[in-house]
């Protein structure tokens, strides 16, 4: 039983689909619900419901596997551990995992979701007025991005949870079987000619559209507050070698 978390924009797409593509393998990918699979939002398992849905899973002699459930790191990570379920977080070169939900979040704005404006606004807006930054939305949109990114993964890290590089496991081979625990007699399509790279946020995005956010100055005076000191995206390089 193995869950991989991430806050999404890591190539968890990807990921699932070689795994789906592996016999034995039962997959959840942005879901709450372990048996169901229904997106975020519908169908709401708690973490101990959930983890025991992968237990019966592993009895009937499957390979549970579950991927960017977004469920608080507080509750599910000491509910696998219970269970004896791997956790650990996905993901990625951060500039990069801040783009892909920055052009995720500017599609959900510009497709009319209200809800998700005023999310980005009350996330972002103070920020950037306190630092004296250009309230535009592009920038408000990134500011939200930053600290979602950031926020999501500095709390899993806090909390002692393990990490590995969806680039690693896109590219090699060994780091992708030891990550999933694939048998070494399965054969993985994406390394033997098959490879599987589902598009990002990035190229469906209508940010393409807009102007671009000051990223330089967001970087460098964007930070989240957590236990009292402040973190910013080169800590997160830092801490994740990259």
């Amino acid at each position: 039983m193995i869950v991989a978390e991430s806050v999404g924009f890591a190539a968890t797409h990807s990921l699932s689909e070689i795994l789906r593509g592996l016999s034995g393998y039962e997959v959840a990918h942005g879901s709450r619900h372990f048996e169901a699979k229904t997106p975020i939002g519908q169908d709401i398992q708690t973490p101990e419901e959930f983890v025991a849905a992968m237990r019966a899973s592993a009895a009937s002699g499957k390979r549970p596997v579950a991927l960017h459930t977004l469920m608080p790191p507080h509750q599910l990570k000491p509910a696998c551990e219970a269970a004896g379920a791997d956790y650990w977080l996905l993901v990625r070169r951060p500039v990069d995992q801040i783009d892909s939900c920055y052009a995720w979040a500017c599609n959900r704005v510009m497709r009319g979701d209200g809800g998700a404006f005023l999310q980005v606004v009350n996330e972002s807006l103070a920020d950037l007025v306190n630092r004296g930054i250009e309230a535009s939305l592009p920038n408000c949109l990134y500011t939200f991005a930053l600290k979602h990114v950031l926020g999501y993964n500095f709390f899993a890290l806090g909390l002692g949870a393990p990490f590995r590089k969806c680039e690693d496991l896109l590219a090699d081979e060994t780091a992708f079987r030891e990550a999933f625990a694939v048998p070494a007699e399965a054969e993985i399509a994406h390394f033997n000619g098959d490879a599987v790279h589902r598009l990002s946020h990035r190229a469906e995005s209508p940010a393409r559209h807009m102007a671009d956010p000051d990223r330089e100055t967001l970087r460098a005076n964007i930070a989240i507050r957590l236990s009292e000191r402040d973190y910013t995206i080169q800590d997160m390089n830092l801490l994740l070698g990259y």
